[in-house]
């Protein structure tokens, strides 16, 4: 008998973990970078699989087809981590991630398999594949990642340096429980095994001796060939076997790796033409503990081939290479696989938002400090129009903690302007505005922290009553937990008063403040600026800016008053008592707001950044220096960035009043909320 050699091809399985490691891959590491990235894959022995039928029919044992498990371990080859499950020979798999889907349909796959074969045939004549037998088993992946719509098109291949003439079967293939002469050499040999890591490497040489009861095998590494395989050793009268995990579960046909085993072959030891392959499947028994005898010989899996081997002065081509995937109708295509509807729609949000956010970083903004954005834990004061316009664009950069403080209802002309509340918030008398804005915040976006404190803010000019004291005292305390437990507050009231306790305790935490206004047809967005350290609160006229000898320290909202903010809220009219502005300013005011945090945040400098220098364009930050104040105006859409000093006679951050609070507290406060002189006769 004489027949050419079939395999089985190999059949990609890939675990749903390993497509969102892709993902992360494709967004955090890789972004535009096509270059091959070494993803693990595994294979083990072929099993097949017991069907009990009913009464009248036998139980069948149906084949399993030759799997290369993929999973989400297979990202963690590039921390050199290539465990494998027991039993399972570890291989290095090469991911060609395209940019868009036309790349992935025009890449040129016979390109990729030449080159993965000229790979495999060099690390068989420099002699790494003797050592390392991994490497005659690479495969490839070629895919592209849609991540807007979580489809993942993929095709596998698992090249092959092919034979042509083909090597030929000598004999048919006889199960390993017939080939050995006792049921206790199989014994002999799962043992054997077991305690050596040749069977985790994939390939082996082997003797068998039949007529030595006690130590019937011989099993080594493939670089101990002349040891064990050699042709002197024909003497001592043992069977000689080249030998490797075999994943087909085929009565006849072994599996893909032995193509390019029997490569290895005929260029490392050409006098070896004809030889016995002993395809080993029974991996699956090597972990499952002792097996007696009888048992072992109905559960193996493993055949020995008989193979006339095709040597290389005999191949029309030294390199042809076969092995893409066929699909299950047998066609040479591509799969998608759609993770869409099995992933939760929280998780798919979340990597919605990142996927916009990570983008940045693939070209426009490669060093910029997204963790750093989404851990700031943002306090907004006033949840109006300006608070909902602002909470908007800090979700838009992905920060996961923003906590509302405000004293209003959702009143019935708020939805229209405000792009947190709909009509029913305003049913009913309104809802608390905090509170409907944290709630449509997480409904926005699930995993956002988001909560809503309603708070009236004591204010100066703004008397408080005994029976009020209490509240008052327990509202001001409840004020600067908030402040202190917050990294940047946005004060975004519609009156000056109420901005001042909120900028006092920013300054005394030394927190980033950001302050906006609007006008009927202008704006600003400023910072205020910080205190590098605690004592610089001293009374010493402007404190000096970090790291720096010369800078001061910018100004806040209240440094260039003449007189301390006092109650402007009583006996206005109703055009005074809204906040009349053109409807486009709110949102170009707040987003100008929120980008002048993301500046300072990717300051190297943070909150003691120094302005912009006038007409430049860069700076030390990812996005240049942060401006200390942009005024903003839509009569001739004109926009103008300004620098204050801060004043040792403000009424909200000098070192006077700091200290003022520091030593009299809530007395002091009081003193402010009921005379408004207080604050401005405080020692300076």
């Amino acid at each position: 008998m004489s027949e050419t050699l079939r395999f089985e091809a190999f059949s990609s399985m890939v675990e749903p973990e390993f497509w969102s490691g892709l993902a992360h891959h494709k967004l955090h590491s890789a972004r535009l970078d096509t270059a091959r990235t070494v993803v693990r894959g595994e294979f083990s022995g072929g099993r097949r699989h017991a069907v009990r039928g009913n009464s009248a029919e036998p139980t069948q044992r149906l084949a399993v087809p030759a799997r290369l498990r993929v999973n989400q371990g297979a990202w963690e080859a590039a921390q050199g981590n290539t465990q494998q499950q027991a039993g399972a020979v570890g291989v290095n798999g090469y991911l060609h991630n395209t940019n868009t889907i036309e790349e992935f349909k025009k890449r040129d796959k016979g390109e990729l398999l030449r080159d993965a074969g000229a790979e495999i045939l060099e690390a068989i004549r420099s002699g790494r594949a003797t050592q390392t037998p991994e490497l005659l088993w690479p495969f490839l992946l070629l895919s592209f990642a849609d991540l807007k719509k979580y489809h993942f098109y993929h095709w596998f291949a698992f090249p092959a340096v092919t034979a042509d003439p083909p090597d030929m079967a000598t004999e048919a293939p006889a199960p390993l429980s017939s080939f050995v002469s006792r049921s206790s050499d199989l014994e002999h040999l799962l043992t054997t095994f077991a305690g050596s890591s040749v069977c985790a490497q994939g390939a082996f040489v082997a003797r068998y001796y039949p007529s030595n009861v006690d130590n019937p095998w011989r099993v080594g590494p493939l670089s101990e060939w002349s040891e064990i395989y050699g042709s002197d050793k024909a003497e001592d009268g043992g069977i000689a076997l080249l030998g490797f995990v075999d994943p087909s579960s085929h009565s006849t046909r072994p599996g893909w790796p032995l193509r390019n085993m029997l490569t290895w072959l005929r260029h490392c030891h050409p006098e070896a033409a004809n030889v016995n392959i002993l395809c080993f499947r029974d991996t699956a028994l090597l972990a499952g503990g002792a097996v007696d005898g009888a048992t072992l010989v109905q559960q193996c899996e493993s055949i020995v081939l008989r193979v006339n081997v095709t040597p290389v002065a005999s191949l029309t081509s030294e390199c042809q290479v076969s092995g893409w995937e066929r699909n299950e109708k047998q066609k040479l295509v591509p799969r998608i696989v759609n993770l869409s509807s099995t992933m939760d729609p929280v998780r798919l949000a979340e990597s919605a938002l990142d996927l916009n956010l990570q983008l940045m970083r693939w070209r426009l903004a490669p060093s910029i400090d997204l963790a750093k954005i989404a851990g700031t834990r943002a306090l907004l004061v006033g949840a109006g129009t300006l608070g909902a316009y602002t909470a908007r664009v800090l979700l838009a950069w992905g920060m996961r903690k923003i906590t509302f403080v405000d004293n209003g209802r959702v009143s019935f002309s708020n939805p229209a302007r405000q792009p947190l509340y709909d009509f029913e918030d305003s049913l009913d008398g309104g809802k608390p505005k905090a509170e409907a804005a944290a709630s449509s915040m997480r409904k926005i976006f699930p995993n956002v922290d988001s909560q809503g404190i309603q708070m009236t803010i004591p204010m100066p000019g703004h008397s408080i009553s005994a029976s009020e004291m209490d509240s008052t005292r327990a509202t001001v305390a409840r004020l600067d937990e908030l402040v202190a437990s917050h990294d940047v507050i946005f004060l975004l009231t519609d009156s000056r008063e109420s901005r001042w306790l909120p900028t006092l305790l920013g300054t005394l935490h030394r927190k980033i403040v950001i302050c906006v206004a609007l006008g009927f047809d202008s704006y600003v967005a400023m910072r205020h600026g910080v205190y590098a350290h605690d004592d610089d609160f001293e009374p010493m006229g402007a404190p000096k800016a970090a790291d720096s000898n010369e800078a001061v320290r910018l100004g806040c909202y209240f440094c260039n008053d003449v007189v301390a903010p006092t109650d402007s809220l009583s006996d206005r009219t109703l055009d005074q008592q809204c906040t009349v502005t053109r409807p486009g300013l709110a949102p170009i005011a707040s987003g100008t707001a929120v980008e002048l945090l993301t500046t300072i945040l990717q300051h190297p400098q943070g909150g003691h950044a120094p302005p912009a220098a006038p007409g430049a364009n860069d700076g030390a930050g990812e996005f240049g220096d942060p401006e200390h104040q942009i005024r903003g105006y839509l009569l001739g859409f004109r926009q103008h960035a300004i620098v204050g000093q801060a004043s040792s006679l403000c009424t909200a951050c000098s070192p006077s009043v700091i200290n003022a609070y520091r030593q009299h507290g809530f007395d002091f406060l009081l003193r402010a909320f009921n005379n408004t002189l207080v604050s401005e006769d405080a020692p300076h």
